[in-house]
């Protein structure tokens, strides 16, 4: 998206505020407008321009993301938490690969399956610690 100056596009400063911005726009917007300007595409493109700088200038919301992050405003108004398209599925830097890292290091046993997750974090086969539980009760 090529950057457009809304400021300039009204001829008012930075600092200017909601009133000054509405007038700039009113007056320009009467210059430029098509009725006034029949078959004139140069001055239909102007109000065009007149009339996206006012929609977001008057908007205090849209002016504050505008005055931040420039030419980006609208990409972030359209994802402002992101999405499921911004998850690296993958996982990794290269795209590929375990996305956790070296978190669970170790659990990859020879069968690599749910019951090997709870042997390595409890120490061996659940089975073989009950046998020596109960021979030692008796």
């Amino acid at each position: 998206m090529d950057y457009k100056d809304y400021y300039a596009i009204l001829g008012i400063p930075k600092t200017a505020t909601a009133a000054e911005i509405k007038r700039a726009f009113r007056k320009l917007a009467q210059q430029y407008h098509p009725d006034k300007n029949p078959n004139d595409s140069k001055a239909e493109e102007k109000f065009k321009e007149i009339n996206e700088a006012n929609e977001v200038l008057g908007d205090t919301e849209k002016r504050s993301r505008y005055d931040k992050l420039g030419a980006n405003w609208q990409n972030h108004q359209q994802r402002p938490g992101g999405g499921a398209q911004d998850f690296n599925w993958q996982g990794g830097s290269s795209g590929g690969g375990n996305p956790y890292g070296d978190a669970f290091k170790g659990f990859e046993g020879a069968s690599g399956g749910f019951s090997d997750f709870f042997e390595n974090i409890f120490g061996g086969n659940s089975k073989t610690k009950r046998t020596q539980t109960k021979s030692k009760t008796t």
